[in-house]
């Protein structure tokens, strides 16, 4: 099946610890809950994306060291309690991560080529959960999806990315549709308000205009090995 059959959407920052993880889990948990075929790809080592999806632990066996042997990466599917299919990173070795490491750069395709070969209904949402920019992976993600979202926090880190952020955005396709989200903001903090501020001058209507709070009913649903719709679905953040 074609890739544009298919409906990529990266969720991706050039920063660490601004919740892409988080927001990807929920948006697959959301576009499944309408009855939409979802596939949510963690594409990140740090292997988290399924402990918003309902699994107890990080799944051990996932793609990654799959691919490392050549094996097909579809063989580590599983099915979420959301209705959202998974492909869980799982844990590999060093050595087979430098494997993987040199065929993402010498592949620009790899990701890609992947997704194509995939047995999903058309029109399926596959979430992209990519590492951090400019990781490869990251790189790849940006050029096969046709919704990318760009998450910032509401700091002076990310008013001072505004460089870095458009040489992201300059990657996605031509035709993508591409938004900012500011997620884990707390508005009682003056410093974040400002920053916010400050966000919305620089990128204007590609900022989305809902920001997502920072809310400790996110945690206790990761806690509870679910997304917080669930957990609280009163919740801000919800």
């Amino acid at each position: 099946m074609s890739v544009m059959a298919m409906h990529p959407i990266a969720v991706v920052s050039l920063l660490g610890g601004v919740g892409c993880t988080t927001l990807a889990a929920h948006l697959a948990a959301l576009v499944a809950a309408q009855g939409r075929p979802c596939l949510a790809v963690d594409l990140c080592p740090q292997n988290m994306l399924g402990r918003h999806l309902g699994l107890p632990l990080a799944a051990q066996n996932g793609w990654a060291a799959l691919a490392a042997q050549q094996q097909w990466w579809g063989q580590a599917a599983l099915s979420s309690s959301d209705a959202v299919d998974l492909l869980p990173f799982g844990t590999a070795t060093a050595p087979e991560l430098e494997v993987l490491q040199r065929e993402w750069a010498l592949t620009p395709e790899w990701l890609g080529n992947r997704l194509q070969a995939l047995d999903m209904p058309a029109d399926s949402a596959i979430f992209l959960d990519a590492p951090v920019w400019p990781a490869p992976l990251a790189s790849q993600a940006l050029s096969v999806a046709r919704v990318v979202i760009v998450v910032l926090e509401a700091s002076a880190r990310s008013c001072c990315a505004q460089a870095l952020v458009a040489q992201l955005l300059a990657l996605a396709l031509v035709d993508a549709h591409c938004a900012i989200a500011v997620n884990r903001i707390d508005p009682r903090r003056p410093s974040q308000r400002s920053a916010l501020e400050a966000l919305r001058a620089q990128w204007g209507d590609l900022l989305l205009p809902y920001a997502v709070h920072e809310d400790e009913n996110i945690a206790q649903a990761c806690a509870n090995a679910t997304n917080v719709c669930t957990w609280a679905p009163h919740a801000q953040s919800a």
